[in-house]
Order: structure tokens, then sequence, then C-alpha cells
């Protein structure tokens, strides 16, 4: 089978949405089928701010068709191409987009170009249009989405079925590696980002009570920015680490305070490392957070509902250990890329018979 992935612009820098993408194409080519991804340099009601030509030489040279972050089997053809138009796009039988304004690209394509198949990996209307986004639901191509939360919204707007394509997690790189009983009960990790709806600001705020409630707390931030200087001196911080399963050993608990997600990659991973999983309550953790059995959940924007999960699961061994264990064997069970896989070609292949 011939699959080709379409990504909005050539990514830099880790971002979960495209570490799944990637994640596909390896996995696609491993089992046999011919992967193409293509980066696109402009896509639909995006304003450019340089050249096209300019931004064509710049990322050329910095060799951004290849991800310095991500190990890209070298049998996976990644180009970058000015846009998404049939002069760019090569002859396939899938072709699989992510962000709302690519749909709209994949829909004028000719046949030849393949199935066109938009995979939404969240409610992206943060960039004020949001009207655009719900009319991409309704184009004419096949809809799949990573949550049951966006199918459902997926479906509600196009009035037609949408196909589960659940994010998954590396279990042979993401596991336990440190026993669960024997990581330090006070040592908390969390994703640090500077865009809003991560909740990290909420985190911010409730540092200082928890060190004054349990001074033996061991705090650590990770992320793709230098560390903060709001950071107070006693909070660990590591940018870009390059062994996040070892990191999430090194943590009893994982804290997420997002507003929103898709399908929030860090807590899952976290899960299958053995953490402790404090997280909030929204569809983006839903289909893995159970409250008390996989995961403790909070609501969002409450930095005061933070200081008290965080302190309880410290100080109540056996939960934690409860959590921490129920959490790694549900993500082993459900959250497979082998699972995700088999299940994203058996959609392709049914398309044949339609």
């Amino acid at each position: 089978m011939r699959i080709t992935l379409i990504l909005p612009f050539p990514v830099t820098k880790p971002v979960g949405g495209a570490r799944i993408v990637y994640e596909y194409a390896n996995r696609f080519s491993d089992h046999g089928h011919q992967v193409v991804i293509l980066h696109a340099l402009k896509r639909p009601f995006k304003k450019m701010k340089s050249p096209l030509w300019w931004k064509r030489l710049i990322f050329t040279l910095r060799g951004a068709a290849r991800p310095s972050w991500f190990p890209l089997h070298a049998q996976v053809d990644a180009r970058i191409v000015d846009e998404i138009a049939d002069p760019f796009v090569p002859d396939a039988d899938i072709i699989f987009s992510t962000w709302w304004q690519m749909t709209y690209a994949i829909a004028k394509l000719s046949p030849s170009k393949g199935t066109p198949i938009n995979l939404v990996q969240d409610f992206e209307n943060w960039g004020g249009q949001e009207q655009l986004v719900l009319a991409s639901y309704r184009l004419p191509v096949k809809h799949a989405a990573i949550s049951a939360w966006l199918v459902k919204l997926v479906e509600t707007e196009s009035g037609l079925p949408v196909q589960l394509l659940p994010n998954a997690i590396d279990t042979t790189s993401f596991t336990i590696q440190q026993p669960i009983t024997e990581r330090p009960a006070a040592s908390v990790l969390a994703l640090y980002s500077e865009e809003n709806r991560k909740g990290t600001a909420y985190i911010a705020g409730a540092l200082s009570k928890l060190k004054e409630n349990i001074p033996a707390l061991q705090f650590t931030f990770f992320g793709v920015y230098p560390r903060p200087t709001s950071l107070p001196a006693w909070v660990n911080y590591f940018q870009k680490p390059t062994h996040l399963s070892a990191l999430y050993n090194q943590h009893a608990i994982f804290l997420s305070a997002s507003l929103g997600e898709g399908w929030a990659l860090p807590p899952a991973e976290a899960m299958a490392c053995g953490c402790a999983v404090i997280c909030t309550d929204i569809g983006g953790h839903a289909d893995y957070a159970v409250d008390q059995e996989t995961a403790c959940l909070i609501p969002t924007q409450n930095s005061a509902a933070i200081i008290l999960a965080v302190s309880h699961l410290i100080q109540k061994n056996e939960m934690r250990f409860k959590i921490a264990k129920k959490g790694h064997q549900f993500l082993l069970e459900n959250y497979s890329w082998d699972h995700s896989v088999t299940r994203a070609l058996d959609w392709f292949t049914s398309f044949e018979n339609e």
C-alpha cells in the first residue's frame, strides 16, 4: 500500500502530534508499505510572514524534512513541499493528514493521490477560526480521531461515522525500570509549557505551598524551553531530555494540569513507566484516566486541588502504589502501537470494498 502522511509544517522541535505521525510512518513502513511524509510550507487560511522561496531555503539548509529529535526510519521518504496540491503530492492509495487546515487541501486533490483521511488530534480552535475548524469536519473526506471525546465531537458536527484511531505508547521504550515501591514518595514530575492551555501556571501557583507542607518535596519540570527564570531554585528542570523513560522512572508521581488536550501523551507515557498520575478531568485524559483507579482526577484551573491531590498521594503509599500499578497495566493492555497500527491498516484495507 502507498501511504502519504501530511504535516502542516516542518517540525523542528518535539511536538506530540508530529511524534504520532512519525511513529505511524515508521510502523507502516515496517509492515512493508511505501510511506512518504510531506511537510508543507504553505497551508490554507494561513498568511505567510516570509516569502516561500526563503522558507524553502531555510528549512532545506536545516535538513528539516527529517526531524533531528525523532529516529525516522531510513526507508521513509520525508520531503518538504511548497504546498499540498497535485504537483507536489505523489500518487498513493491513502493520503492521511493532521491539522484542520490541511483537510481543505487534501479535499481538493485528484483521486490518484489516494483516499483522503483527516486525523483529528484535537479541537484546534485556538487560532480564532472555530467555524472553519468545524466546517472542516463536514468536508468530503474520511475522518478519524484519536480519542472518544473527539470522535463524538466530529460525529455530532458531520453527521457521519468517525473512526477511532487511538494514540499509542511505545511500551518497549516506556516501561517500568525502577520498581514503583522503591521511588521517593515525594518525587513529582510535570511538563513545563508556555501555552496557557497546558495549565503550567496552576502548577507554579501550588509549588511554594507544597514545599511548605512537604519539605522533602522533589519537584521536576521538563520541557522544550530554556529553564524559566521564574522557577524557584529548588525546582529541577530538564530541557529537551533525551531519555524521557528514565526521567519518568525517577519519579513516583506525574502531574498534568492541562485545560485541554486531544489525547495527552506525557501522562500516558508516565503511566506506562509506573508513575501515579494526577491529571485534570478533561476529555484528553478520559480514555485512560479513571479516578482513583488508574489516576487521580482534579478540576482544571485549581492550584488548591493540585496541592491537595499531590499531598494526599505522597502521604498515602498504598493508594499511590495502587494507582501506579493499575495505570501501568491499563496502558499495556489497551494502548500498544501494534494495536493502533493494525486498527488503522485494517480500516484502510476496508476502503477497497467500497
